[in-house]
């Protein structure tokens, strides 16, 4: 009996961490009944909105809530842990994204009627006030993708492939195309085998080797053939340099500097190919398919701060440059956050008022010409 009451616990993890995925304010993801290692668990996904002046709200981390039942709060951190990250490469997917790596911040028993509960934190940085990039979600395209991806025969090939997606956007930035191409092709390679299949059943076919018949080709070069072929729709080029850095960056044959242009002419056309085939493989519904192929979410988006560029000249006589305190001449960069707003279409619209004081040597001014703020990409 002791035992039975014991298993009967109900507990609370929350985790957060940084998103290009936001919730409006409000807003939230409610996913019910979703497998753990102990259980199904309920979880909750919303964004942070913190408040910066009395009438400013901007937007923060993501927030994970997970409840469920458990015997002890050790056994369930871990297993409602993992639960919450593994809808997240369907989120990134459907956003097309990039969803960072959540933190475990806190864990307690929530159990009605008790007098003793366990509790846990782990100590995780508060929000900087520097504001990034992000795209609004659409919840009833997102919980349609997961529904109908998660009833797919292959649907743990999907999910690998999503995950290798998810990655991908983590380093979608100018400079880093090599690392998001690398990651591209691992979730092509991921879910070619479910292309294989729905393509065998598309076709009326049994099996991989009626199909390679019916490529006309040997079995041997099925797989290749459907990556270039089906999943990248015949895009030779495509297919030719996004192997090429793929096998070059990853057995280190060619010089960084090759792969990165190789890896910057086809990033664009590859993630677009490969995420449009994972929503064709499960199945989704044209209407859904529509939303998420279009705007904006057929465009990636990492997780980075907006760059900001101040350019001028240093007007003065005299060799040294910087203030006497400093190894350099130096702007002291202050910018605040003015206006935070969600536009009628839905669209997340942020104004700064910059200001800049010159540490400089003496009889040394500053003469501003331009000030540039740039999406990374």
């Amino acid at each position: 009996m002791d035992q039975n009451i014991h298993t009967k616990k109900q507990f609370k993890v929350v985790m957060r961490g940084p998103s290009a995925v936001l919730f409006q304010q409000g807003q939230k993801l409610l996913i019910e009944n979703f497998p753990s290692s102990i259980g199904p668990v309920n979880i909750v996904y919303t964004s942070r909105w913190l408040k910066r002046a009395k009438e400013l709200r901007v937007p923060g981390n993501l927030w994970i809530e997970i409840r469920g039942n458990g015997s002890t709060l050790e056994d369930v951190l871990n297993a409602f842990t993992n639960a919450g990250l593994a809808v997240l490469p369907i989120m990134s997917l459907s956003t097309n994204a990039a969803i960072g790596y959540p933190e475990l911040e806190l864990g307690f028993d929530c159990t009605p009627g008790v007098t003793e509960r366990d509790y846990f934190q782990s100590y995780i940085p508060p929000e900087s006030s520097i504001v990034y990039l992000g795209r609004f979600i659409n919840r009833e395209a997102t919980v349609a993708l997961l529904d109908t991806l998660s009833a797919h025969p292959d649907a743990e090939r999907l999910r690998r492939g999503a995950n290798q997606y998810r990655l991908a956007l983590d380093y979608w930035k100018f400079g880093q195309a090599t690392l998001s191409l690398a990651h591209l092709w691992m979730s092509l390679e991921a879910i070619t085998k479910a292309k294989i299949r729905a393509e065998c059943n598309a076709r009326g076919l049994q099996n991989e080797q009626e199909l390679a018949k019916s490529l006309g080709v040997e079995l041997t070069e099925l797989d290749p053939t459907v990556r270039k072929d089906l999943i990248l729709k015949g895009d030779d080029e495509c297919y030719r340099k996004a192997r090429e850095a793929s096998e070059g960056f990853e057995h280190g044959f060619l010089g960084y500097e090759k792969i990165r242009e190789l890896s910057k002419d086809v990033r664009h056309r590859m993630a677009s190919y490969v995420r449009t085939a994972m929503f064709e493989i499960c199945g989704l519904n044209d209407d859904i398919l529509k939303i998420l192929t279009g705007e904006p979410f057929n465009k990636p988006m990492g997780y980075w701060p907006i760059v900001k560029y101040v350019r001028g000249q240093l007007i003065g006589e005299g060799e040294e440059l910087a203030a006497p305190s400093n190894a350099y001449p130096f702007m002291r960069w202050n910018p605040v956050v003015k206006l935070c707003k969600v536009s009628k279409e839905g669209k997340l619209n942020i104004s700064f008022d910059e200001t800049f004081t010159a540490e400089l040597a003496k009889g040394i001014s500053f003469k501003p010409h331009s000030y540039e703020a740039w999406r990374p990409d």
